[in-house]
């Protein structure tokens, strides 16, 4: 008779973490040097809380089926949203892209959207709200530094982290073609002068 091995796998990207997804990234980083089945192994392992040798006493259908199941998670569109709760603290987005601090700045150019530095990028743009206001508006901590909450941001939902990065792709598409559009029309009204 086998052991019952109870695991909880992710439905979608929502039950999956920014630090786990990071992992994913390591371990895609190695994935020539590793052959299909350890490579699934460390993927599963990754998303589940069993461990790489034990993974082979998983039989091959639930062993495909997990597999499927994460890949599904991880396929999830996702829009974005402003506000989420972690840890029983919520955080708000920053309320207003114009007025972020010169330290807020510094840091954003410095992390990036690398998937190794997220973590640090989500505690700069996502912290704690402070006040509710009407129509849904907030106000959130000062800016500090990422000392405190970058680890912390680890355990932030993918889909927050990937509508964050979503909100950024189509921000510079809009601001790609607005300049496209305004030196269109810098070059009719030369033409017209």
């Amino acid at each position: 008779m086998r052991d019952t091995l109870k695991i909880q796998l992710p439905e979608n990207i929502a039950d999956i973490t920014l630090e786990q997804a990071q992992k994913l990234d390591v371990l895609n980083a190695k994935r020539d040097s590793l052959d299909e089945l350890a490579f699934i192994k460390r993927y599963i392992s990754i998303f589940t809380e069993i461990k790489f040798r034990d993974l082979d006493n998983i039989s091959m259908s639930d062993f495909d089926g997990i597999h499927a199941q994460i890949t599904e998670a991880l396929d999830t569109e996702v829009p974005f949203e402003n506000r989420f709760v972690l840890n029983q603290v919520e955080y708000g987005f920053v309320p207003n892209l114009d007025e972020i601090t010169t330290g807020e700045y510094i840091d954003l150019s410095t992390y990036g959207n690398s998937m190794e530095t997220l973590h640090k990028t989500m505690a700069v743009l996502f912290r704690p709200i402070t006040k509710d206001m009407a129509f849904g508006s907030y106000e959130i901590e000062p800016y500090n530094g990422t000392k405190d909450r970058a680890e912390i941001m680890k355990q932030a939902p993918m889909n927050i982290v990937l509508g964050m990065l979503v909100f950024f792709c189509d921000l510079s598409r809009e601001l790609k073609n607005h300049i496209l559009k305004s030196t269109l029309v810098m070059e009719e009204l030369k033409k017209a002068q």
